[in-house]
């Protein structure tokens, strides 16, 4: 008896589908039977998992939020299990993962994730799905730049989280480049060393200004 296919493994398939659309033409060339015909399904088959186009967009951005955290419970759990220098492993980490974005499957789910991020800017419902993201990556930004503050120094928590702010934005722009073939830079090791060079910056730029208050 042939075997009825799993709803849920169904489901994802649908939405790896719908990603990569989304990164190869745009929010503009998705559309149902596209996805189908990516998926390999028959006609309808889409249809019947998201039965609106709204549904479809909040399962694929369901899909690519699932992905990236699982790729940041990994980078946590492998820093947790490695027990060498946890100062510079998670620096470390964010790098590695950020130059994965230039080889697939991740450059798709970037470029897809730029695409929905656009349309989230005017859907509360996808806004709040990647807001959720977003908190999640800026704690271990977060935490990151918290294990390199000097030494015997007492943690400045405002300093913290101007650092963070500036290594998201940083990353989220560079992130931008790679995805769409911009960057050139091939090495997380340089990667590693423009982040503690913007946290850097970013406490000298601190000091400057209490100086000068």
């Amino acid at each position: 008896m042939r075997r009825k296919p799993d709803a849920e493994q169904r489901r994802r398939d649908l939405c790896d589908a719908a990603i990569e659309l989304l990164a190869e033409d745009g929010a503009r060339g998705l559309t149902h039977l596209r996805v189908d015909r990516r998926a390999g399904v028959a006609d309808g088959t889409t249809s019947f998992y998201f039965q609106t186009r709204a549904a479809l967009l909040r399962g694929a951005t369901d899909r690519v939020v699932q992905l990236d955290v699982e790729d940041f419970t990994a980078a946590m759990s492998a820093i947790s299990a490695s027990g060498g220098d946890r100062v510079d492993s998670l620096l470390s980490r964010l790098a590695e993962q950020a130059m994965r974005t230039a080889v697939e499957p991740e450059r798709s789910r970037a470029r897809a994730r730029f695409e929905l991020l656009m349309i989230a800017a005017r859907d509360p419902e996808l806004g709040a799905v990647f807001q959720g993201l977003m908190d999640r990556f800026v704690a271990i930004s977060e935490e990151a730049v918290a294990q390199v503050q000097p030494a015997g120094v007492v943690p400045d928590r405002e300093l913290i989280n101007e650092q963070a702010f500036a290594v998201v934005t940083f990353l989220g722009g560079f992130l931008f480049r790679l995805a769409n073939g911009l960057a050139r830079l091939d090495d997380a090791k340089q990667l590693e060393g423009y982040l503690h060079a913007v946290i850097t910056g970013v406490a000298a730029e601190h000091t400057r200004i209490r100086a000068a208050g």
